[in-house]
């Protein structure tokens, strides 16, 4: 069989739809690209489909299985028409979604897919993924040093709201993705010595890391963020010490490389996290915030603060607005879930339209958690369909011996963690989501011989 990579055609799509996935991470979560971002996904969906067309064609059969996060991907568009015939209850928004949402996440999946085949023999091809978001990055840090040397002021409370992501959950987002993306190339190279980069490739990721965690802690000052970062280099360090120190034991050495780079990165956390305490204290009683916020019954003032006020804790001190509000949401979107297993059908407020079924007065429109937003749009059977895709990506992560399989973990444990704690179900950011489903499937399918 002639080997895939000789094809010359599909050399020229591959160059073509790792170029426009580049290009879509850089912009996906920046304001006023919509008309650019649907360019791309329609000229990218089209390579796509012939690229994916050329492997089919070329490469070995694999098991249906190997395939299943993108089979529950599109069972999930499936279930999103369904609804729409069968449970409407707009009919005319929930077309509208179906006609610009849900088309954009089909393309969003045959980009994925396509860019993980061209990336799945071709590790180092992924930096160049990672390199569209570092762009969106430095373009947030240009203009947040724009904002500086006008007001002279090193930390600004309201700039995420004209910054170029518009809000802070795209920072969240897309800082993540490319720190866990980072974790997971890194870790691989570090225990695997494969593959090898030059050094200007650790350069960027050591700047791209340290870009990303200023704009958590200072630019856009997000605890979200901030606790992603936490947790995602944290397991990185613990991941490799032990591994290095595992390995070092069994053979009786050891290399004092290893622990001076594990101190390093324990530094940069301690600073990084410092500099976010420093200027934000919604952490000082979160503990006791939380515990007011769960008693939804007791203590109404979630529906309504404007109307009702913030209550107060246990202590007597007043709660810190952003933990009790999310907190209070959350425990209502869950609740409303329960009370409506099929979902409203509507990926944008669907929580604001159930929560008055129970609590007339209440004003939110998102529970400020992805996946209850997400189960109260599409109920139990999308929220079944989407976390197993997500899920079933790990699962096959474990089982393969690809080189791509510590990034896909990495990545998707991100994703779960981010789609927990933030708001990011509908827009752009389910795009971004069944598009790093579909890129780490076919990552992770069987390397074929060159």
């Amino acid at each position: 069989m002639k080997p895939i990579g000789s094809n010359r055609s599909f050399s020229i799509l591959s160059a073509l739809i790792i170029l426009i996935s580049s290009a879509l991470l850089a912009i996906w979560s920046l304001t006023n690209t919509i008309g650019l971002r649907n360019a791309l996904l329609a000229i990218g969906a089209i390579i796509a489909i012939l690229l994916i067309r050329q492997y089919l064609k070329l490469a070995p059969k694999a098991s249906t299985l190997s395939f299943l996060p993108i089979l529950l991907s599109l069972a999930m568009l499936i279930w999103a028409i369904t609804h729409y015939t069968l449970f409407a209850h707009e009919p005319g928004q929930q077309f509208k979604e179906l006609t610009s949402t849900w088309l954009r996440v089909f393309e969003a999946i045959l980009i994925g897919a396509a860019a993980g085949l061209v990336i799945q023999n071709h590790p180092r091809r992924a930096q160049f993924l990672w390199l569209g978001i570092f762009c969106s990055f430095a373009y947030l840090f240009g203009h947040y040093l724009s904002a500086y040397f006008q007001s002279g002021q090193l930390f600004m409370p309201n700039y995420y709201f004209t910054s170029p992501f518009g809000n802070k959950i795209n920072t969240v987002l897309m800082g993540g993705l490319f720190i866990s993306a980072i974790c997971g190339s890194s870790a691989t190279t570090l225990l695997h010595n494969q593959p090898q980069y030059r050094w200007p490739i650790y350069c960027f990721w050591v700047l791209g890391v340290c870009l990303i965690l200023f704009a958590f802690t200072t630019i856009i000052d997000t605890r979200n963020g901030v606790g992603v970062g936490i947790i995602l280099l944290s397991s990185w360090a613990l991941f490799i010490g032990l591994s290095k120190l595992l390995r070092q034991i069994r053979l009786g050495k050891f290399d004092w490389k290893i622990g001076l780079a594990i101190a390093i990165s324990a530094v940069l956390i301690i600073l990084f996290v410092h500099q976010h305490l420093s200027i934000n204290r919604g952490w000082n009683h979160f503990i006791d915030d939380v515990s007011v916020a769960v008693k939804i019954d007791e203590v109404p003032n979630w529906q309504d603060v404007k109307k009702y006020g913030y209550p107060q804790t246990a202590n007597g001190e007043p709660v810190y607005p952003n933990n009790y509000e999310r907190a209070a949401w959350a425990t209502a979107g869950i609740r409303s879930l329960m009370q409506n297993p099929l979902g409203y059908g509507m990926l944008e407020h669907s929580l604001g339209k159930v929560i008055r079924q129970s609590f007339p007065e209440a004003m939110i429109r998102s529970s400020h958690s992805a996946w209850i937003d997400f189960g109260l749009a599409f109920g139990f059977p999308g929220l079944l369909l989407t976390l197993g895709a997500l899920l079933s990506t790990i699962v096959l992560a474990l089982k393969t011996q690809s080189q791509n399989r510590l990034v896909a973990i990495w990545i998707a444990a991100d994703i779960l963690l981010t789609f927990t704690i933030a708001e990011v179900s509908s827009k752009h950011t389910i795009e971004v989501l069944f598009f790093c489903i579909a890129l780490l499937n076919t990552m992770l399918l069987k390397p074929q011989k060159q």
